[in-house]
């Protein structure tokens, strides 16, 4: 199961009744799909950008909640034949990262040698033969 979360507008002229009704209709789809509903956010009525299905406004919810991959085209069917809902998006939130190894230093005897002694043994000059050279 994956985490993810959807953003989805329902119609204005509802009252908050109506509203929250919408919001247990979209809680059973997913549980309905096999997913698990974890944390429902009201951001209440706003305006939309560009109007949709003759509304100008909307009272937007964002909804976290736990599907397996397979299932979430058939959540999408779902919201998109379910009236209340305007439009929607369903976007997979990032895997939660692995607490990080740290890296040991190298062991003691390894000894690092310098740059300078690289460039010789690759019959390059080294920098400062070559400032030598420039000023004569």
């Amino acid at each position: 199961m994956r985490d993810y979360e959807v953003l989805y507008i329902v119609r204005a002229d509802f009252d908050d009744e109506k509203v929250q009704d919408a919001v247990k209709r979209v809680t059973t789809l997913i549980e309905r799909s096999g997913g698990t509903a974890e944390r429902t956010n009201l951001w209440g009525k706003r305006k939309l950008a560009y109007e949709v299905k003759h509304q100008k406004e909307g009272a937007y919810v964002l909804q976290d909640f736990q599907l397996d991959p397979d299932r979430v085209p058939e959540l999408e069917a779902g919201l998109k034949i379910t009236e209340e809902v305007l439009r929607h998006l369903i976007v997979r939130k990032p895997e939660k990262a692995a607490p990080v190894a740290t890296v040991a230093p190298p062991p003691a005897e390894v000894q690092l040698e310098p740059v300078a002694v690289e460039a010789e043994a690759a019959g390059r000059p080294r920098r400062a033969d070559r400032e030598d050279r420039e000023d004569s």
